[in-house]
């Protein structure tokens, strides 16, 4: 998934406060549920990342278009509440990329 400042994409990136015993579950659950939604009209793709300190685990995901993004949180809005069990805090939040430096060949 590459990250880019075109301004027509959506990013979202949530952030979930979680308990060292329970980072992984929280992951294991994200790749589950992304592999369900995978196939979501407009949905580029998605990164996960964990702390090392197993406290956090963060989303990044891009969507086509506001209207992509909109109608997949109509249809699986509910479904984030299973999260619940293995985060204290969920802060979700659309971004916009306003800049970016890649090192080149890298």
């Amino acid at each position: 998934m590459l990250i880019t400042r075109d301004g027509n994409k959506v990013t979202l990136i949530n952030v979930f406060d979680t308990k060292p015993e329970q980072q992984q579950a929280l992951v294991d659950q994200w790749i589950e549920f992304t592999e369900e939604i995978k196939d979501e009209a407009g949905f580029i793709g998605a990164a996960l990342h964990k702390s090392t300190d197993g406290t956090r685990v963060i989303n990044y995901a891009h969507w086509q278009t506001d209207t992509n993004f909109e109608d997949f949180l109509k249809r699986h809005g509910e479904d984030f509440n299973r999260f619940n069990q293995n985060a204290t805090q969920i802060d979700p939040h659309t971004y916009e990329v306003v800049y970016l430096y890649e090192r080149a060949n890298s």
